[in-house]
């Protein structure tokens, strides 16, 4: 099999829900945020992700994963260090967690313990020498996924309206993905505070569906 086919139904599996890592249980703040009204039908549920990976924490994410790929001294320790608040390093130590204990079992990458998600994932991918570019556009991707899919859920908008913004955000994630080729870690930033406080607010969320 083609060395690059391979890379993308490894990363198809990586990625996919059914994946052990519990990813569908996190909102990333979402939640929250439609519970102020702060996102209400597909327009907003776009804007709001593609401010994530454009200037906000799926940007970073995508850096960090780069990072660890290249092997970056203490990309984890920074990783962890600019969680914004608790549920933000809740959800990146569990995944990172949950991603280390599949892949180690069932694809031998030997990761050390305590990887945050995209140190995790970086490192798998580099050595299980795949693709970077491809990986951090899989990754950027499947960010985007779980957030659509709690739209739909919680607005709610219908998996029509879902698609149609996963088509949109293709687009999106394509051009920041072509960015992060020319960066690195001193373009870590977030411009997408209110997303930051949400997480912050959902803290206190009662009730609540998903576990950030």
């Amino acid at each position: 099999m083609n060395s690059y086919h391979n890379d993308i139904m490894i990363l198809q599996a990586w990625f996919s829900p059914a994946f052990p890592t519990g990813a569908f249980s996190y909102s990333h703040g979402l939640e929250a945020a439609i519970q102020h009204g702060l996102v209400s039908d597909k327009q907003s549920l776009t804007e709001w992700i593609s401010c994530l990976l454009t200037d906000g924490s799926g940007w970073n994410d995508g850096l960090f994963l780069r990072a660890a790929y290249g092997g970056v001294n203490d990309v984890n320790d920074l990783c962890i260090a600019l969680c914004s608040c608790k549920e933000r390093y809740q959800e990146t130590i569990e995944l990172g967690k949950s991603f280390t204990r599949a892949v180690n079992e069932s694809y031998g990458v030997e990761l050390e313990p305590g990887l945050a998600y995209p140190v995790a994932v970086g490192t798998a991918a580099r050595r299980r020498n795949i693709d970077l570019k491809l990986t951090t556009q899989s990754y950027l991707q499947a960010f985007a996924a779980s957030l659509i899919s709690v739209g739909v859920r919680i607005i709610p908008i219908g998996q029509q309206a879902g698609q149609d913004c996963l088509v949109t955000l293709c687009t999106i994630i394509e051009e920041a993905n072509n960015k992060l080729d020319a960066a690195g870690l001193d373009q870590l930033g977030n411009a997408s505070f209110i997303s930051e406080i949400m997480s912050m607010m959902h803290e206190k969320s009662n009730p609540r569906i998903y576990r950030t």
